[in-house]
């Protein structure tokens, strides 16, 4: 049996404080801000970004149900 690792020991969670989102030549790029002042770039492709809407859809219903 293949050796689980668990991988969110090497994750760096940060607060959002802003994110803009462009589309630069076949890739949508995310500039984000974190409340700490961290800054970085997520690039993403159409279909990358359409599961993370999806999932994103799914948690907000949720909520709104729950509400």
């Amino acid at each position: 049996m293949a050796k689980a690792t668990d991988k969110t020991t090497d994750v760096t969670t940060y607060t959002l404080k802003q994110a803009l989102a462009a589309r630069v030549d076949d890739h949508v790029e995310i500039a984000v801000e974190a409340e700490d002042g961290t800054r970085f770039k997520i690039r993403a492709t159409s279909d990358q970004l359409d599961a993370l809407t999806g999932d994103l859809e799914t948690i907000l219903e949720a909520d709104d149900a729950d509400a």
